[in-house]
Formats: C-alpha cells, structure tokens, sequence
C-alpha cells in the first residue's frame, strides 16, 4: 500500500475514502477530558469569528454538532456523548497534528487549509484552545478503524484524507455519510475505492508510475473528456 500512497499524493488529486473508526464511549477519561475542556472550545465566542456551534450543529458536514435545545447554553450528557462520537472520527491519535478538526480551522500561513466558510479560528497552533485540542487527541487511545477495503491503518489515512479534500475542495461526506464514515451507503465510496485501485494498476502496467489521479482529474471532482482534434475531412 506504499505505493499506492505515493500516487496519491503526487496526484494531489482523487476521491475520497476516509475510514469509520470507533473508539468506546464508555472511555471516561477521553470522554471527561473532551467534555470538560474540548467541547467548550464550539460554544466559544472568538471575535471576530462566529461559534462552531452556529454553523455546524445539525449540519450536513463531518463536523456535525447537536443542536442545542431553546434556551440551552450546553449540551445534555447524550447529546455530548454523541458530539464526541462525531468529533473523534475527525481526528488520530496516530497522526495528532492531523486531521480535519485541527487543521480545518487552523490558518494556512500555520499549516492549516485554505479555506474555511467559518473563518480561521486559530492564528497559530500556539493558540491556547488549538493547544487543547492537540492536547485531547494526542492521548486519545488507539483507534480501531473499520470497514478497511484499500488503505489500512498504518497508510496515514489522516494524511491521505486531507490530500483528497484539499484536492478536490470537498468535504468528508462528499464519500461519506455524515457522522457514520464506516457505511458503504454513499456510493462515492464505493467509486473511490475502485480509482484508487484502478490508479494502482495503471501505473504499475502501462503508466511506468507515472499514472496519478491527477492524469484525468486535472483538480476537479468530475474529470472533463478531452476529444482529439482532428484536421477537416477533404473530400473530392
């Protein structure tokens, strides 16, 4: 699977296939610690930015929050249990400076993505709440992925993953289904797994390891058909 990594990321360009993982809920020290000091973090007013909470509770992305009741300042225990399921699935212990819920409101100029609707929330990853965060992930303990068909778990999926967002300007649950990254149920996935091995076989036939995603993606989702040109038939 090296070497199918390598394509990947010098195509730069692909679909994605995150992986489900789990983690046990009843894990009260990783659930307290995200409790009581992570999940503060999406309520928090940071001017001049909005909260996490205002754009991604109930949304339609990975990053997809409880909404909270009328009136309500916090979650309910359940609701935080279920935040918690979601948000881990954003993040690895294995790879702690990775994934979508450090980098994508991380700016650019400090490693993070390009571009977030919600506005940079942290300058720098000296930021005291990116800390916090960094902090809960690096002892989150191991994840166990599920639903492996192509990359395993040593592949850098974090990594891998965040080559196909940034490539092709999509969102994790342009794969997947939003809080459940182990279901088959979008049928993306299952076209991913099928360029990510048809990628494989090209370039290792008659491709010379040249062949990448980005032979026919050339940065879109949908790659465009080139037609040959041919001279105007002359005819007597």
């Amino acid at each position: 699977m090296t070497s199918l990594r390598l394509l990947i990321i010098a195509g730069l360009v692909g679909t994605g296939l995150q992986t489900g993982v789990s983690f046990a809920a009843d894990n009260d020290a990783d659930f307290e610690f995200y409790k009581t000091r992570v999940e503060p973090i999406f309520l928090k007013h940071r001017p001049p930015h909005g909260r996490c909470v205002t754009c991604h509770a109930g949304g339609g992305t990975a990053f997809r929050l409880e909404p909270l009741a009328p009136g309500a300042t916090t979650w309910t225990e359940e609701q935080s249990r279920h935040n918690y399921e979601v948000v881990s699935q954003l993040v690895s212990s294995l790879e702690p400076n990775s994934g979508p819920l450090l980098l994508h409101p991380l700016a650019p100029e400090a490693g993070g993505d390009p571009y977030h609707s919600g506005g940079h929330q942290f300058a720098s990853r000296d930021d005291p709440d990116w800390q916090t965060i960094a902090e809960w992930v690096r002892q989150k303990p191991k994840p166990e992925y599920k639903n492996l068909k192509v990359l395993q778990s040593g592949d850098h999926l974090m990594d891998t993953m965040r080559f196909f967002e940034l490539s092709l300007r999509q969102d994790c649950t342009h794969c997947h289904v939003s809080g459940d990254f182990a279901s088959d149920k979008n049928p993306r996935k299952a076209m991913a797994r099928n360029m990510m091995q048809m990628v494989t076989t090209l370039s290792q036939t008659v491709g010379k390891n040249r062949v990448t995603c980005y032979t026919c993606h050339r940065g879109d989702t949908m790659p465009t058909t080139a037609h040959p040109s041919f001279p105007e038939l002359q005819h007597d």
